[in-house]
């Protein structure tokens, strides 16, 4: 695969990883209107929804389904794929940490892997580790710092933290799900400075939406 064809698949799969999102928009929108029980039943039913359409894909290995090879890498072709990694950290998430403590997390896992694999794809030339890429790990930093700082501006001494881990996390994980290890291990650190600061974080509120 030539490294043109390789960053168009790469795209191509941050664009599938980026509408996961929607989850969390989601989410949001049943709290409006659900307890958070009821929420996070309705996501679990979602979740076995998909491990049902991955079942299909793995055991059975539809012809339609080859058309889509080259969205999941190698190692997600005959196992599991990141995106039903994603949401299980998205249940988990939200049922264990701060709404908004899950939130950022959730966001830094997307926009943080989407530049880092971008930027390392186009420009990473040093390799570090892990075939990761100097640029691609700072890049992956950057967007996680710009997540927290601008969905919680007001509160640097929490997303600073989240953000680091994050982006380390990312770093180290290889073999492992980076849709599971990241959100997780940023959730739990912000929650634990969440708790033992006793920070108080903002109600939810997405009137700006013009949603509620």
């Amino acid at each position: 695969m030539s490294k043109h064809s390789g960053l168009f698949w790469e795209l191509c799969r941050k664009a599938v990883h980026l509408s996961g999102l929607s989850i969390v928009v989601v989410y949001t929108l049943m709290l409006n209107y659900f307890s958070e029980r009821t929420t996070i039943l309705i996501m679990t039913a979602l979740l076995l929804s998909l491990l049902h359409v991955e079942y299909v894909r793995i055991e059975h290995k539809p012809r339609l389904a080859s058309m889509f090879d080259g969205l999941f890498r190698i190692h997600e072709k005959d196992n599991i794929s990141g995106a039903v990694f994603l949401v299980i950290s998205c249940i988990i998430c939200f049922a264990a940490f701060e709404y908004w403590v899950a939130f950022i997390a959730l966001f830094m896992t997307v926009f943080g892997d989407l530049f880092a694999a971008i930027f390392g794809k186009a420009f990473g030339s040093i390799k570090i580790f892990n075939h990761k890429t100097l640029v691609g790990t700072s890049a992956g930093l950057v967007a996680n710092l710009l997540v927290g700082i601008l969905i919680l501006p007001e509160f640097i001494l929490l997303v600073v933290p989240m953000a680091i881990t994050a982006s380390f996390v990312e770093f180290m994980t290889n073999k492992l799900d980076d849709n599971l290890t990241v959100p997780l291990f940023a959730g739990f650190v912000g929650e634990v400075i969440v708790q033992f600061w006793d920070i108080t974080l903002p109600p939810i509120d997405f009137t700006f939406l013009g949603l509620f």
